[in-house]
């Protein structure tokens, strides 16, 4: 049986993957199928802003240059931020603000956040005043609260309505609101959230059914300030499609939907990555070289400090070192095992609060998890790593020092590796900040200072 079907989306995919690894190959595929690139734009933008992301921008400019205005606001809307900016900026004012003005106004606002200062000033002016002050509201937001994350494009019903009138309400709003009509949030005549009804309630409701009839009171939101990770965990917990913003006074804003939940806990999670060895929360692949120099260097110095304290907590031990060359190259084991160790814990608890599974309630049980985890790991290595080096070497003293060594560096890693993250929490600190740094320089510390001087007391 034919599949004629497939073999568009085959040729999609497959240009998609020769950009990634040979982007100028692809660029002169595209250039001479110019028709063909137009059909993926128009039928799969997901695909085309995965092929554009994959080449320059100037040469990601040049191919956007002749589509129409729909199609370009649609494959904008797909691209990361930061990889749009870049192409709009190799644009005029004036076409960009004319595809900005096709976006959803929450894509088109992230979008300008991530343009250079004076290009964004440039292209604000050139958009129509509405829309301009639209997107100025919300680049006015935190990026990782719900006002950052939410759209404005949001059905919204008087609460007098009946369910004919709404349903006649929405079929006016639906060029407009696009796929945002999941819920329908009822408010009162000062714009206060009182209700949420699904679509499909709304449908099947009958015509002179009054709205209120049909809502669900008092639905769950999130003011406009709440931290994106809150937002996820609400979307999460209660198996929502998409959750009200309102502002302090109860005003209904806009609306997060689970996609952008879900791209927000992805955000949190890579930020928490960046942080735990000292790069930037927010810096990526398009962040200026400058602006990471500036983010990373305190930690790099900071490093050069822990540095220096090991070297000179080795360098007491110079004695010792002389006469058992040996200790010199198990060394490094100890504290790579330490280091693996506490890494461990650390993940572990660093994930459990990324996603809310951690409250500080509970927080020193799981500490007491990982520090009993890495002594059973430490049980079972030490014995281990001492028989082997005894046997190997036919030193049974070495053996011990080795062994006693590596248990006192694998349950050190393990309180540490949990505890860290727990008392930069406590602090009012994000807890993966630079974390693996401050455990580095304990199972360093520990790992040669400790396997030294046991060597000295026992050799």
């Amino acid at each position: 049986m034919k599949l004629p079907f497939l073999r568009p989306r085959m040729i999609t995919e497959g240009l998609r993957e020769l950009a990634r690894r040979r982007p100028e190959e692809a660029e002169e595929y595209i250039d001479a199928h110019q028709a063909e690139w137009e059909s993926i734009v128009e039928d799969d933008p997901e695909n085309a802003a995965d092929i554009l992301e994959a080449l320059d921008s100037r040469s990601a400019a040049e191919l956007v240059a002749t589509l129409d205005l729909e199609d370009l606001g649609e494959v904008l809307d797909e691209m990361r931020p930061e990889a749009a900016a870049d192409v709009i900026e190799e644009m005029t004012a004036e076409r960009a603000a004319a595809a900005l003005a096709e976006m959803d106004a929450d894509q088109a606002a992230d979008l300008i956040g991530a343009l250079d200062d004076e290009i964004r000033t440039e292209v604000l002016a050139a958009i129509e005043p509405v829309a301009a002050a639209e997107i100025g509201r919300l680049l006015a937001y935190a990026p990782d609260s719900a006002g950052g994350i939410m759209t404005t494009e949001v059905a919204a019903l008087p609460i007098g309505l009946t369910a004919g009138e709404a349903i006649e309400s929405l079929r006016r709003m639906h060029d407009d609101l696009g796929s945002n009509l999941t819920y329908v949030y009822v408010v009162d005549h000062e714009q206060r959230l009182r209700g949420v009804v699904s679509f499909r309630d709304l449908v099947f409701a009958r015509p002179g059914q009054g709205v209120d009839e049909v809502m669900v009171p008092d639905p769950y939101f999130v003011t406009v300030d709440a931290d994106r990770e809150v937002v996820a965990e609400l979307i999460q917990r209660y198996h929502l499609l998409a959750i009200p913003v309102v502002d302090p006074k109860g005003a209904l804003l806009g609306m997060v939907k689970v996609d952008e939940a879900l791209e927000a806990v992805a955000a949190e999670v890579s930020e928490d990555i960046a942080v735990m060895v000292g790069a930037g929360g927010e810096e990526g692949v398009y962040t200026p070289v400058l602006v990471s120099v500036r983010r990373r260097l305190p930690w790099i110095l900071f490093n050069l400090g822990a540095a220096s304290l090991v070297a000179l907590v080795i360098s007491r031990f110079a004695d010792i070192i002389e006469s058992e060359a040996l200790l010199a190259a198990l060394m490094p084991m100890i504290a790579q095992l330490g280091g693996n160790t506490g890494a461990q814990s650390l993940a572990v608890i660093i994930r459990a609060m990324a996603v809310g599974e951690l409250p500080p309630g509970r927080a020193v049980r799981a500490v007491r998890r990982e520090l009993t985890v890495a002594a059973i790991l430490a049980a079972v290595m030490s014995v281990l790593s001492g028989v082997l080096i005894a046997a190997v070497t036919g030193n049974r003293r070495l053996g011990e020092v080795v062994a006693i060594a590596m248990a006192v560096n694998l349950v050190a890693a393990g309180a540490f590796g949990g505890g860290i993250p727990v008392v930069l929490r406590r602090l009012g600190m994000d807890p993966a900040l630079a974390s693996n740094i401050f455990l580095t320089v304990v199972t360093d510390t520990i790992g040669f200072g400790g396997f030294l001087l046991t060597a000295l007391v026992l050799l």
